[in-house]
């Protein structure tokens, strides 16, 4: 029987990520995939600031920007009655070069520690299998399929069967995560139940990714990274030659037989004399949600869309589920290192549940932006009527509060106070190291993102470094905890930081803060790492 600490099934983006956060932490997996090569299908087109910052972490953010959008293309939206019709409005959306500009002038702790990254899944899974193939720690199997497990009080076993070959493997872990998508197997196999439901008004739609260097057609009204025409989405993927349309269905049958002629169902729906070079892919999909009744069953924990599905609207489906990756694989790792007990698994459903299922009503939230500004088209309101709806709306692209601002607020595992909850707004990320938060990003006096002061394991962020860590360093030493200290100096750090010292966690969440020693250090060090 093969053994691992750790069984990540699936090899998409975040079980990929889920692998690499716990080689970040020293610890072994094996990373199942029933597929063979990346995926050809463009499912995702951007990774926000949030998943960037972990990415950086992860040393992997540097190869995602050479693969994705160059740095000086803008990110705007374009909404219109179509190409053959007029345009709407424009949703004007910084580049990666303006947001960089803007994270260094205002430097007021508001700002992400790495902008946004246009980039399809297309592009951004052969980045992240690369990083995982070269880390020793990761033994990735592709072609390999999970088809059910058995848990017991030591760990899991799992039964996984090679799909060229069909032979048979049982493969013994501490641990396992789930990333296996939407018709998770894992899911299914433990048990867990899921709510589901579709979209009124949006029974079905057809996806045609296409090749086309018809600049004349495709910008008439502009350039563009989404263009919205209610009928139907077109996407730029690379600025170049690459894009995808949506066209949304009717009746729930209507796509039921796909277009024997994808090109020219394309141009007819555009109304559009395009120029395709060639039709990729095509697809029928069914736009919908669902969250999982629970994200975890005793040793096993579910990540990304087996947890979760949204509507592509805020793109929150994938960057929720990097962040389910980076704290499913901290805690699993912390547990299979032993110094983590066992409250480390209890709090992870109770963080990131409740932000998968802030972030699905979200992208309902920002769907509801589209659908109602279609019923005003249909209703024969005047257009200036729907551009000003739109322009009033506009937060699907940024709600730094939904991507940088969730907070742990009811997790068994930090170190809660009295004082009140600093204000939460979906478009403005408060910046506050309130326990269960992220704590504000900025540049040090040297020019270096505080984030980069961090280690992979926990932090001490020390603004004194004069002795008043000591207690907490000795206490995370006796108990076996990794804790970095780090002292800054930095007095503009100091203010938005809000307290002398900040203990942070591998997924850069704050623990504990305060101006002066705990009087129970033993306690904090506890509560952190699950042991209560």
């Amino acid at each position: 029987m093969d053994q691992a600490p750790v069984l990540v099934v699936g090899a998409g983006p975040v079980g990929m990520t889920a692998a690499l956060a716990l080689a970040r932490q020293g610890v072994a997996c094996v990373l199942a995939e029933q597929g063979v090569e990346t995926s050809a299908h463009p499912r995702l087109d951007y990774v926000n600031s949030r998943s960037m910052e972990f990415f950086r972490r992860l040393g992997v953010a540097d190869d995602i920007r050479r693969a994705g959008v160059a740095p000086e293309h803008r990110a705007d939206v374009i909404w219109s009655t179509g190409l053959a019709g007029e345009p709407l409005t424009t949703w004007r959306l910084p580049s990666v070069t303006e947001e960089r500009r803007r994270i260094a002038e205002h430097n007021d702790g508001t700002q992400p520690a790495e902008p946004g990254q246009r980039i399809s899944q297309t592009e951004l899974e052969p980045v992240l299998r690369a990083h995982c193939r070269r880390e020793p720690l990761i033994d990735l199997r592709c072609g390999l399929r999970f088809d059910t497990l058995t848990q017991d009080d030591d760990g899991v076993t799992s039964h996984l069967t090679d799909v060229t070959t069909g032979e048979r493997t049982r493969l013994r872990s501490r641990y396992v995560i789930g990333c296996d998508g939407a018709t998770s197997r894992v899911r299914e196999v433990v048990g867990i139940g899921a709510e589901d439901f579709d979209v009124p008004g949006l029974p079905g739609a057809f996806m045609v990714h296409f090749k086309s260097r018809d600049l004349a057609a495709l910008h008439r009204h502009g350039r563009f990274w989404h263009y919205f025409a209610f009928r139907y989405v077109l996407i730029a993927q690379d600025e170049t030659d690459t894009w995808t349309a949506h066209v949304n269905g009717v009746t729930p049958d209507e796509f039921d037989t796909p277009p024997t002629d994808p090109a020219a169902f394309l141009r007819e729906t555009l109304r559009t004399d395009l120029t395709i070079d060639k039709v990729l892919l095509t697809s029928r999909w069914r736009p919908g949600f669902m969250i999982a009744d629970r994200y975890r069953a005793g040793r096993v924990l579910l990540a990304g869309d087996c947890a979760h599905r949204m509507f592509p609207t805020g793109a929150y489906g994938m960057n929720t589920g990097i962040g389910d990756a980076v704290d499913a694989a901290w805690k699993t790792a912390a547990l299979v290192q032993g110094f983590g007990g066992p409250a480390l698994l209890d709090s992870y459903p109770s963080e990131r549940r409740p932000v998968g299922l802030r972030n699905l009503h979200t992208s309902h939230r920002h769907l509801g932006v589209h659908l109602t500004a279609g019923a005003l088209l249909r209703a024969g309101a005047p257009l200036d009527a729907v551009a000003a709806h739109l322009d009033a709306e506009r937060g699907e692209n940024e709600y730094r509060g939904v991507e940088l601002g969730y907070r742990y607020r009811d997790s068994p595992v930090i170190c809660h106070e009295d004082t009140p909850e600093p204000h939460w707004s979906p478009g403005r990320y408060t910046p506050t190291t309130w326990p269960g938060g992220r704590p504000p990003g900025l540049l040090l006096d040297d020019g270096t993102p505080i984030l980069d002061r961090l280690a992979p394991s926990f932090t001490l962020v020390d603004f004194t470094g004069d002795g008043r860590a000591h207690p907490l360093l000795a206490e995370a030493t006796a108990q076996g905890l990794p804790l970095s200290h780090t002292v800054i100096t930095d007095t503009h750090a100091r203010e938005l930081w809000e307290r002398d010292l900040v203990l942070l966690r591998p997924d850069h969440h704050v623990a504990w803060r305060g101006n002066r020693p705990h009087p129970d250090p033993a306690a904090v060090i506890r509560r952190i790492r699950g042991a209560g």
